[in-house]
């Protein structure tokens, strides 16, 4: 079974039904299958099959799902990619992916060819969505289309975050991550049909799994969004839509719990909330739950190396402790280790470990990585947690150096590589500093030159490189990066200072 095969089955049974309702048009499942098989004829013509790489860089829109189920139907990869990237960092991606077709707007294909030189030459096609819901695609650039046979069944590569290095590039094929929603949707055991409001970005892997792939199966309704998530419009959608579930990050949460007057709307149609991309603060899941009780919060653990779900509390949530992300799903083991990887009793805190049938095939060109990662059969999440005697999962912290800001995650060295392009920087390090809704924004510690270099200056440098949630919030400056015994910096000790100057202590 294919991803495609998913929207397929839904639009043979509700073809009538509205599938996708964003900014521009509304369209059935019916025309939504027509776009995708036009775009996947036209992929074709290009020469893309299996083993080629497909980066979709487009807003939130009805054109990305028929562009992301239109490369399933060509058989080739998916590769999910924010379309906050700036074209810099599109470009550098594409490169480390091998990319070698790229579906974009008119207006980004344009600053990405700026951005690719001459020994990178990429197929671009734009694709622009009508307002009565046809689908125009034109080629932009035309390159040369390159398969990777030995990587020929992956049906999607999404990037993540790790301790060390560049973001690593998960690898998933189409049976870890159907079966895997499969399981999911069968604990969930969603009421139908939905109406599922999406503001989450629809390259992130718990977009994907949680919302596209679990509600197209569904044959449900999707309310897109591309503009930035203020509660007030997510409570103006619920009611104008019906909207039925969405999923937050935990930022989302405590806007929601922190709203003044939320009786102010009609919210009756609103059934599940799921939670993920962090733990949600158990005070701010006891408010939600204590001020909209007719709805259902449902906190879940997943990760893009376990195709994504690995936890979850449902059906029934308040059947769970608030402060736990509830117990494996169904075919996935999950369990405790110690340093030395030995097995830890309950109540015992250690590195969770997972097996299951969605865990990943590989990262792309880091086969040692992949060795080390998933060992006999088991994958290493690098996440601390517990189990308690009941087998519910309870996370603790992160032993990765990752920056979880909003339910994005943040790799430090590729904000601190981007400073040190800046002519007036020498050295640069970069950490996490707490942030009331965020959970964590980046902070930067800088060595200059000289004494002119200021803190809106490198500010100002980075906003023009990075996306807008990798941008630090502050600025210290400093004459030398502390480092351990290993020539590594000391990131704990970055963070102690940074909290002292912040005034807030540990």
């Amino acid at each position: 079974m294919k991803l495609i095969d998913l929207l397929e089955r839904s639009s043979a049974k509700y073809p009538d039904r509205v599938a996708v309702k964003d900014d521009v048009c509304e369209i059935s499942y019916a025309q939504l299958l027509s776009n995708t098989e036009q775009l996947a004829d036209f992929l074709k013509s290009t020469g893309c099959g299996p083993g080629v790489k497909v980066a979709i860089v487009l807003p939130n829109s009805a054109a990305y799902f028929a562009s992301f189920f239109a490369v399933s139907s060509a058989g080739a990869t998916i590769v999910g990619m924010s379309s906050k990237m700036t074209a810099y960092e599109a470009a550098g991606f594409i490169k480390r992916a091998e990319v070698s077709l790229v579906l974009t707007a008119k207006t980004f294909a344009g600053k990405l060819v700026e951005q690719l030189v001459d020994n990178e030459q990429i197929t671009i096609l734009t694709i622009k969505q009508s307002v009565d819901s046809a689908l125009n695609v034109e080629t932009f650039a035309s390159g040369r289309i390159r398969a990777d046979s030995d990587n020929s069944d992956v049906a999607l590569m999404v990037y993540t975050s790790g301790t060390t290095g560049q973001s690593k590039i998960v690898m998933l094929t189409d049976d870890q991550l159907i079966s895997n929603m499969f399981i999911y949707r069968a604990v969930t055991d969603f009421d139908r049909p939905n109406v599922v409001y999406c503001s989450l970005l629809l390259h992130h892997i718990y977009c994907i799994c949680a919302q596209i792939l679990t509600h197209i199966s569904l044959g449900d309704t999707f309310i897109v969004r591309n503009s930035p998530f203020f509660i007030k419009d997510f409570f103006k959608a619920v009611q104008n839509y019906k909207v039925t579930i969405t999923a937050f990050v935990p930022y989302m949460a405590i806007l929601m719990a922190q709203y003044p007057k939320p009786n102010q709307f009609d919210l009756s149609s609103l059934k599940y909330i799921t939670f993920s991309g962090a733990k949600t603060p158990k005070l701010i899941y006891q408010k939600l739950t204590k001020t909209f009780g007719h709805i259902k919060f449902i906190n879940t653990y997943g990760m893009s190396e376990a195709g994504s779900r690995i936890s979850i509390a449902a059906p029934e949530p308040c059947k769970f402790p608030a402060e736990s992300v509830g117990r494996p799903i169904p075919s996935v083991q999950v369990r405790i280790t110690d340093e030395n990887r030995n097995t830890l009793p309950a109540e015992h805190t250690g590195e969770v470990e997972v097996k299951g049938s969605g865990v990943f095939k590989g990262y792309f060109n880091q086969p040692q990585l992949t060795k080390e990662t998933i060992v006999g059969g088991w994958m290493r999440t690098g996440d601390l947690g517990r189990l308690d005697t009941k087998g519910n999962l309870y996370l603790v912290g992160r032993k990765k150096e990752m920056i979880l800001c909003g339910g994005e995650n943040i790799f430090p060295a590729e904000i601190e590589e981007t400073l040190i392009e800046n002519d007036i920087v020498r050295e640069a390090a970069v950490i996490g500093i707490p942030d009331d809704r965020l959970e964590e924004v980046p902070c930067a510690f800088v060595v200059s030159k000289d004494n002119t270099c200021s803190e809106e200056t490198i500010i100002n440098f980075c906003r023009k490189r990075l996306s807008s949630f990798k941008v630090p919030r502050k600025v210290f400056f400093t004459d030398k990066i502390p480092k351990l015994g290993t020539s590594k910096i000391d990131r704990r000790n970055l963070k102690e200072i940074a909290l002292d100057k912040l005034g807030t202590g540990l």
